[in-house]
């Protein structure tokens, strides 16, 4: 769903104060760490991006990246924005969801400008469907493509393609991962606040509750965005003539279950109605999910999910974890679903070593 969303400008004193949190991290790290560069790496990452310090040092040492449009197989295409330096350059993948911030947003163009920056060459793709809160398997097949466009492009060292996915984006890269063109030669996936079942979203969704590993129900106040998402996902599954009838509230027997499910049905109502759906709707979110797909992923899986997610239950990245040992699971508290949310001191000492941890380990094995 929607990540980057508008923020209430810092406070000076909290502002100052996050910064001297981030600071005695640094220092923490110069003492642990004789060997500083992942970690040096990590840290501009983390400032310019997390904590998004009013400066920027990671400008004064390095030169501006170069960007340009791209096109590839399957209708794709995306923004490719290069490191200044030449030689090869490890590549990321960047899927950001569904209704996404656009390429040129402010938030979008400093996160794709500090990754190159760090050396990374991404690969930012565009989708009129997600633009539109469509979820549908053809961009599975999109990114796959992207992955091998990467990996002919000359300046990319193809040993060294991560795929980094935020929210739906996350449960896209998880599945792509696994398909048999790639799956051998992803470094591997980040996803932040995945699903693991697109069956289990649309149910939580409609009831506005999820169920826990342990079988209780929660209520769940849900985003406006989760609610768009699925119906417009589950409306293009239908013909034209049957969207038409619906969108027009004629009556219809056959589009009883899409009525209900939109309704007010509860959570043991609402999975019953899932379970029930035709073979399109049941196809179609089979493919987009990493459930049934987890069994071909050969790639390190790294996760993280908001404990207080409006966008994704927190559930959906523990059933993903049960199903597939993840190399780094982390719950936390300083993302807002998968923006970052800096305010609370103690949160961000925690959750911010734990982001710090992961992205140095992400530089390290890029090389």
């Amino acid at each position: 769903m929607r990540w980057l969303r508008r923020c209430d400008a810092w406070g000076e004193r909290r502002r100052l104060a996050s910064v001297a949190v981030f600071v005695a991290l640094l220092a923490g790290l110069a003492a642990a760490w004789p060997t500083a560069g992942p970690w040096v790496r990590s840290a501009a990452l983390f400032s310019d991006v997390v904590v998004q310090l009013p400066v920027r040092p990671l400008t004064w040492v390095t030169r501006v990246p170069s960007t340009e449009w791209i096109e590839w197989d399957a209708g794709g295409r995306g923004l490719l924005t290069r490191p200044a330096a030449r030689g090869q350059a490890p590549a990321l993948l960047l899927v950001l969801g569904a209704d996404p911030a656009p390429p040129d947003d402010p938030r979008v163009e400093r996160l794709t400008d500090v990754l190159a920056r760090l050396g990374f060459a991404v690969l930012l793709p565009v989708s009129d469907e997600l633009d539109a809160k469509r979820v549908t398997p053809i961009e599975v097949e999109r990114l796959v493509a992207a992955f091998l466009v990467l990996e002919r492009d000359p300046a990319v060292r193809a040993d060294r393609i991560g795929i980094v996915g935020l929210s739906v984006g996350g449960s896209l890269a998880i599945v792509a991962a696994t398909d048999g063109r790639i799956a051998a030669r992803v470094q591997f996936v980040l996803a932040i606040g995945p699903y693991y079942d697109a069956g289990s979203l649309v149910a939580s969704s409609a009831a506005r509750a999820y169920r826990t590993p342990d079988g209780d129900v929660h209520e769940w106040d849900r985003s406006r965005t989760t609610e768009n998402v699925v119906r417009e996902t589950l409306l293009a599954t239908l013909s034209e003539a049957d969207r038409a009838t619906f969108e027009a509230a004629g009556p219809s027997p056959a589009l009883g279950w899409l009525r209900d499910l939109l309704g007010d049905p509860d959570l043991e109502q609402a999975e019953a109605i899932v379970a029930g759906l035709g073979l399109e709707q049941r196809t179609m979110m089979e493919a987009v999910s990493p459930r049934h797909h987890l069994e071909g992923l050969r790639a390190p899986l790294y996760l993280l999910h908001d404990r207080n997610d409006e966008f994704v239950p927190w559930t959906e990245s523990e059933a993903i974890a049960v199903a597939y040992e993840p190399a780094i699971f982390h719950r936390i508290e300083l993302l807002e679903h998968v923006e970052p949310q800096i305010g609370n001191l103690p949160v961000l000492g925690r959750d911010g070593w734990r982001l710090l941890r992961l992205f140095a380990r992400i530089f390290r094995e890029a090389g």
